[in-house]
């Protein structure tokens, strides 16, 4: 006995799915075991299409580092919407959200996302300025600036002693790309994140470029 309160030929029809099923592509395995949302997926092609693009966009953005959105997040969403779906009784309700899911998940797609730079990108140089990270301020208080001879330059909210204290201008430094940030606004490409390395002392620091990713966050 299903658990499912269902009602006319959408009943029926689910009845029937239990013997006989037709998979059409869906992101989960159709068996006898099915549910009895899952078997009327199973049987209807759009739904089937529907759930798989879903599902390959769900697991597209579980591999993303979204800047606005955690994975445990995303996780939670998609747990409540799948109870939302198994609470389906026709059709209708079904098509309606998937489509709501989808466009949702599509919407996260164009979110600002941060991604690791392998193998990382290395220049020597040197360096060129060292500070707080607002003119004027106590970088004890107020976190550490620092800029290379390339034209790279690191900033952080904490006071970093290795900088502040024991680099000095012109030291050595081997200064790497680490990773960067995707679906920026056309030319705002801040947030990139660099590993550099005191040739000097042999400390080192890991800081972005900007105190704000592209887009201004």
């Amino acid at each position: 006995m299903y658990r499912m309160v269902v009602s006319g030929k959408f009943s029926v029809f689910l009845f029937l799915l239990c013997f006989c099923i037709s998979g059409y592509g869906a992101s989960f395995l159709c068996t006898s075991n099915s549910s009895v949302v899952e078997n009327f997926i199973c049987s209807e092609s759009s739904l089937s299409k529907k759930d798989t693009e879903m599902a390959l966009i769900y697991q597209q953005l579980l591999g993303r580092k979204i800047y606005v959105l955690s994975k445990q997040e995303l996780i939670a969403e998609q747990r409540k919407w799948l109870r939302d779906r198994n609470a389906c009784t026709s059709l209708e309700c079904l098509n309606k959200i998937y489509d709501s899911r989808i466009g949702t998940l599509r919407e996260y797609q164009s979110y600002v996302y941060e991604v690791k730079v392998s193998p990382p990108l290395c220049i020597d140089t040197v360096i060129s300025g060292i500070g707080p990270r607002l003119e004027g301020a106590d970088p004890k208080q107020f976190g550490t600036s620092i800029h290379y001879k390339n034209y790279v330059s690191g900033v952080s909210y904490s006071y970093i002693p290795a900088i502040s204290e024991r680099s000095r201008i012109n030291d050595p430094v081997k200064v790497c790309l680490v990773s960067r940030f995707e679906n920026c606004p056309k030319g705002d490409d801040r947030g990139k994140t660099y590993r550099a390395t005191n040739l000097r002392t042999k400390e080192s620091w890991e800081l972005p470029d900007s105190q704000h990713i592209c887009g201004g966050a």
